[in-house]
């Protein structure tokens, strides 16, 4: 209610001419500091201009219009109904673009290769803006961001690893901006990095939008920009300005993995690739492929919060080592709800106690998703291998059975028939053993929005409001 009943004065004062002129001229001098903070050479002058709320929406509202969109987004979102990660009455179009415009101080736009900065915003809240922002012009002259976040078709989940990058350096470089005030650095300062996980610094992002959003939004919002910098500084530590620089470019982190947990990274550590059956080997004709991908740890993080506790999440995701989904729908009929969905996924873990931990978890959690779910028998394995362990859930959209395997994998299938879910299963497990080929989707689940408008949008105004906290916060 707090929310609601403030008054938002935000966009009642303009910037003054002096103030403008001011920050124009302060665009030349930061971006100075950010090549020597960067080691990114400046190349030319960066382009800049001032704009105002009216300009922003209008630019954000033109570009949520490409119907190229339409499809992909009403396919993600349907997924994400059926796992859980979004609840079945969200509205998420409605979410994405409900504006915040005063949020956004400047931003980058690596298609027009310039920087807008906003009228409302004091000039002293702009200027340590400018530093996190002109990081993005300097990444764009020295390594064309545009290309460089697209590294292949399929990639989702190295995308989003590529945007974390690129929020990360910039997030270093604005928090050098402050530090330097005092000589020193986030590179001689580490621990300035690990206080943003402080409660009170951590979950600043608290606007009425954000309070009522879906874990998984609020997660994927934030995680370039969080996750980033922690990635970032790691790799300071590890390798100084040089490796969490110029040599990430050459050798990027391939998932999200690789960027919640560091030294995965900077080891080297391989994650096996997990693979689905061909649904037209499995279940012949009658069946189509809808949406397919592979659910990360960061989804695997986010569906665990939103149906259980953080604690869980925090601690089990942890143990992840792959996972891939795909949802089938009747080639007949077309998917108006979750419903009309079928679904297979499988996930990877470090350990058979963590295998049997997430079954437990996805078991309890059914009863959240479903209006109606009850125990079952599970048909009786006359296969030579058989699962470690095997449970099926009743529910108004037909059973779920969830398996774990002594290779530590948990196979599930929901809202298909248990004959036709254990032909699934037992193929799925035969593609484990490299016994048939199957389909290893890349394109991580809730890192699919990451090529929206609406998102991106969305994504600019937390980061926005994460930047400014830390303004706040760093000059207290």
């Amino acid at each position: 209610m707090a929310r609601k009943l403030r008054k938002d004065h935000s966009e009642d004062k303009q910037m003054t001419a002096t103030d403008a002129k001011k920050l124009f001229a302060a665009v030349d001098q930061i971006a100075k500091f950010v090549s020597q903070d960067s080691g990114f050479p400046l190349h030319s002058q960066v382009k800049r201009r001032v704009i105002t709320p009216d300009d922003l929406e209008k630019s954000a509202r033109a570009k949520l219009s490409k119907p190229e969109y339409e499809d992909r987004f009403a396919r993600s979102e349907m997924t994400m109904k059926k796992f859980g990660l979004l609840p079945r009455n969200f509205e998420l179009k409605d979410f994405l673009v409900k504006a915040e415009r005063k949020d956004i101080a400047a931003y980058y736009d690596d298609e027009t290769k310039s920087i807008s900065m906003l009228n409302t915003i004091p000039f002293e809240e702009q200027e340590a803006v400018l530093a996190h922002e002109l990081t993005h012009a300097l990444q764009d002259q020295n390594y064309d961001l545009h290309n460089w976040m697209k590294p292949a078709e399929n990639s989702g989940d190295m995308s989003v690893a590529r945007r974390a990058v690129v929020e990360g350096q910039a997030t270093i470089v604005y928090m050098d901006y402050f530090l330097g005030r005092y000589g020193r650095s986030v590179e001689d300062t580490p621990s300035i990095v690990y206080r943003m996980e402080d409660p009170s610094v951590k979950f600043a992002v608290d606007s009425e939008l954000m309070h009522s959003a879906p874990i998984i939004l609020r997660e994927s919002g934030t995680f370039p920009y969080r996750e980033g910098l922690s990635f970032e500084a790691e790799l300071l530590q590890a390798g100084g300005k040089k490796l969490a620089f110029p040599e990430v470019y050459a050798h990027p982190p391939r998932s999200t993995h690789e960027v919640m947990q560091p030294r995965a990274y900077l080891n080297r550590e391989r994650t096996t690739s997990v693979a689905i059956p061909d649904a037209q080997l499995v279940l012949g004709k009658e069946y189509e492929l809808y949406d397919s991908g592979s659910i990360g740890e960061l989804d695997v993080k986010a569906l665990i919060w939103q149906l259980s506790t953080r604690t869980l999440a925090e601690d089990l995701s942890k143990n992840w080592r792959g996972g891939t989904y795909a949802a089938f729908r009747k080639k007949a009929n077309n998917v108006a709800t979750t419903s009309d969905l079928k679904l297979v996924y499988v996930s990877r873990w470090d350990s058979e106690e963590s295998a049997q931990r997430f079954a437990k978890f996805y078991e309890a959690a059914v009863a959240r998703r479903y209006q109606t779910a009850t125990s079952a028998p599970a048909l009786q394995c006359t296969s030579s291998v058989c699962p470690v362990s095997a449970s099926v859930i009743s529910t108004e959209e037909g059973p779920v059975t969830i398996n774990v395997w002594k290779d530590n994998t948990v196979l599930v299938s929901e809202s298909f028939d248990q004959q036709t879910a254990a032909k699934l299963v037992n193929a799925t497990h035969d593609i484990a053993q490299n016994q048939m080929p199957g389909l290893v989707p890349q394109e991580e689940l809730g890192m699919r929005f990451y090529q929206l408008p609406t998102f991106r949008a969305l994504q600019q105004r937390i980061g926005a409001k994460i930047l400014l906290h830390q303004f706040t916060y760093q000059t207290h």
